[in-house]
């Protein structure tokens, strides 16, 4: 089975930087349930991300992180 694609390097930012043209950025988010990473697609001046965990099942609103 082939390994998911991740944004280059593995200690990328949380925040990818660069944006597309359709005003979003690919985040690297972490469960709040269980800890499980995961990229998403967030779209620009969106302060809140509302997120279904595939791995615990659980349903979270989850907070840009803003700086380092």
């Amino acid at each position: 089975m082939s390994q998911p694609t991740r944004p280059s390097g593995s200690d990328a930012p949380h925040a990818a930087s660069g944006g597309t043209a359709s005003g979003t950025d690919r985040v690297e988010i972490s469960c709040p349930g269980c800890g499980r990473h995961d990229w998403v697609t967030w779209p620009h001046g969106q302060p809140g991300y509302e997120w279904k965990c595939f791995n615990c099942s659980k349903q979270f609103t989850l907070a840009r992180k803003v700086g380092h």
